[in-house]
């Protein structure tokens, strides 16, 4: 089985063979798709089209049995609140579709102001909100606010997850006979 995922950022990579792990025989090839999706999208719309379009897009440019997207997004979350999280979408060779989120954190909102207004993705301001000298790939953002409680690549593992429940349910979801993985949903 080759999975196909939209992008060369080696957390996302390391996120996407954990949630994997339970499909025997998983291939992975990095596909560059940041062709395809905003710098750094804002509300969950642009975040989830972002998704779809880089999983679509790997799908097609891996010839794979699965297509994976990944993306960050700053969201509103009720009036003064923004978090930031990650959509995943995971697309099949029949074409179907699905989503899934992680969990999210709080953005400062002095940074969201600046993020909004100067038009830069939240990376630039890394070091700034965490006051970290260096920031690792795989540890991101979130690893600093969270102190060492959650990283970009678990981030990364919990929303492709959530997408692949249908895979794992294929029964209660209606997609056929039982995905290729060791557990029997």
């Amino acid at each position: 089985m080759l999975v196909a995922v939209g992008s060369k950022n080696p957390a996302k990579m390391a996120g996407v063979r954990a949630a994997f792990k339970s499909f025997r025989g998983a291939r992975f090839v990095a596909v560059d798709a940041s062709s395809v999706a905003k710098p750094q999208p804002i509300g969950l719309e642009d975040t989830v089209h972002g998704a779809t379009e880089r999983a679509r897009f790997a799908k097609l440019a891996g010839d794979s049995d699965y297509g994976v997207g990944v993306e960050a997004g700053v969201v509103r979350f009720g009036i003064q609140h923004f978090l930031n999280l990650q959509v995943a979408a995971v697309v099949d060779s029949s074409g179907h579709t699905s989503l899934g989120c992680s969990s999210g954190f709080p953005l400062p909102p002095t940074f969201v102001s600046r993020l909004l207004k100067e038009g830069l993705e939240l990376d630039a301001y890394a070091h700034e909100i965490t006051g970290a000298k260096s920031i690792r790939e795989e540890d991101g953002v979130v690893y600093h606010l969270t102190a060492g409680r959650l990283s970009r690549v678990e981030m990364t593992e919990q929303c492709v997850s959530m997408a692949l429940v249908p895979w794992l349910n294929k029964r209660t979801y209606g997609l056929g006979r039982k995905a290729n993985t060791e557990s029997s949903g």
